[in-house]
């Protein structure tokens, strides 16, 4: 977990990769049985979203300006004004709706007309196919875009919920399907997400007990396995020496879940230092850590000055090769919920709740200034452990943050900076690594 100040908030396995019937990680179902709404829907009722032409939200298709009928054509009867255009609205949409395409002359039109017509003498016109590189980079950062979780993830397509259930029985329980037929659980409910969460980390990683308090943040695993083999791979790239035989890892604000020393000690046997500000999320890692031998070289500390991050975690003989942070989101209380009402739309159309399906603490969703102030605050303090650290890391939810980030680094003599984007299903997400050694 993290200080205070802030306060605390996506080959080596013993299962390979499958694609299978199951439940990805941000399923559909519902308590009720249910379809989720589809991340289309704006209003969570589960109904398909108006399309983004249509003016009124009414769900019509809006009629295209640049082509409206005249004032007599208006005039005209339905069926007749589906005949002058050419082909009825049914014929193009399968319903019995109004066509919005201009009543063909039976000629074609050359592009100077087409442009003198069209609204503000613009033309109107498909606007050309991306090239392929343009479906990869980003022009505003220059950044490859990710396209799905890291190739070494071994939760890719849908969730294998067979295997999941003979790993923890009682998943069953919350099993429901979709109306596909596959099988899901409820996303909404948290119990349900916890349930998930211990057949995903006794199935793949071997983890024979893992549990949270109520209340505290319950993460997304395939998410937080992707920032991990990404960090694998910095460290395979990087030509930096270390003095470790084995990689030593120091997890800022691990909380109550101990995510990544979980995975990353399980897949990559590295060596783990984990910290937290929250006296309850430590005994609750220490908890996770007693039930299961294959953990017992997770080393936990706890982080008794709420002003430092690395301070007093980094002792004087140290070198760790990577460090790695989960910060908080928010810069307030108020703006989470905001987050979770938005969210509780999508998942089941209310609009009053501010519940949180994954959970979390005060100090492990907001802090002062929010994210931009913490990692700032990171980056300030990593100067002075620059020998001691290979990369600096943290993940940085909003990519608006990003061209501050870099521009602080270069001014504080970061000698390398590397944004790393991941993607799963809808959901983009990155991380930012920096060093200060050559």
């Amino acid at each position: 977990m993290i200080p205070v100040t802030k306060p605390v908030d996506s080959a080596a396995s013993d299962s390979a990769p499958k694609k299978v019937s199951g439940a990805s990680l941000y399923g559909s179902g519902s308590a009720s049985g249910k379809a989720r709404p589809d991340a289309s829907s704006a209003d969570g009722t589960g109904k398909a979203r108006p399309d983004a032409s249509s003016a009124d939200g009414t769900g019509k298709a809006r009629p295209d300006t640049s082509s409206a009928p005249s004032r007599e054509q208006r005039k005209a009867p339905y069926k007749d004004r589906n005949a002058e255009s050419g082909a009825s609205a049914s014929d193009r949409s399968g319903s019995r709706k109004p066509s919005s395409g201009k009543p063909s002359s039976g000629k074609p039109s050359s592009g100077k007309d087409a442009a003198a017509k069209a609204p503000y003498g613009q033309k109107s016109k498909k606007p050309p196919a991306r090239r392929d590189d343009e479906k990869t980079t980003s022009a505003l950062y220059g950044e490859v875009k990710p396209e799905g979780l890291h190739p070494r993830n071994v939760h890719q397509g849908r969730y294998d919920m067979a295997a999941l259930v003979v790993a923890v029985p009682e998943l069953e329980y919350f099993l429901q399907a979709n109306p596909r037929g596959e099988q899901t659980i409820d996303f909404s409910d948290n119990n349900a997400v916890v349930c998930l969460n211990k057949a995903l980390l006794k199935h793949h990683y071997g983890v024979q007990q893992w549990s949270i308090l109520a209340g505290f943040l319950c993460p997304p695993i395939p998410g937080r396995a992707d920032y991990v083999h990404y960090l694998a791979d910095l460290l395979t790239e990087s030509a930096k020496p270390s003095v470790n035989a084995t990689p030593r890892v120091l997890d800022i604000g691990t909380g109550a879940n101990l995510i990544y020393p979980i995975i990353g000690s399980s897949v990559y046997g590295w060596q783990f230092t984990a910290t937290d500000v929250d006296a309850t999320a430590i005994r609750n890692a220490h908890a996770i850590i007693s039930a299961n031998p294959a953990l017992q070289s997770i080393n936990i500390l706890m982080q008794r000055n709420s002003e430092k991050l690395f301070g007093g975690m980094i002792r004087p003989d140290d070198y760790f090769d990577l460090t790695l942070c989960n910060p908080p989101f928010f810069a307030s209380q108020k703006e989470a919920e905001a987050q979770a009402r938005r969210k509780w739309r999508n998942l089941k159309g209310d609009k009053a709740s501010v519940k949180r399906n994954f959970g979390g603490q005060g100090n492990e969703l907001w802090c002062e200034g929010g994210e931009l102030a913490f990692i700032k605050r990171m980056i300030h303090e990593s100067v002075e452990f620059s020998a001691q650290v290979g990369w600096f890391s943290s993940l940085v939810s909003a990519h608006d943050h990003l061209p501050a980030l870099k521009q602080l680094l270069r001014k504080l003599g970061a000698t390398d900076i590397k944004t790393v984007p991941m993607a799963q299903g809808q959901k983009v997400s990155r991380f930012i690594a920096w060093t200060f050694q050559a």
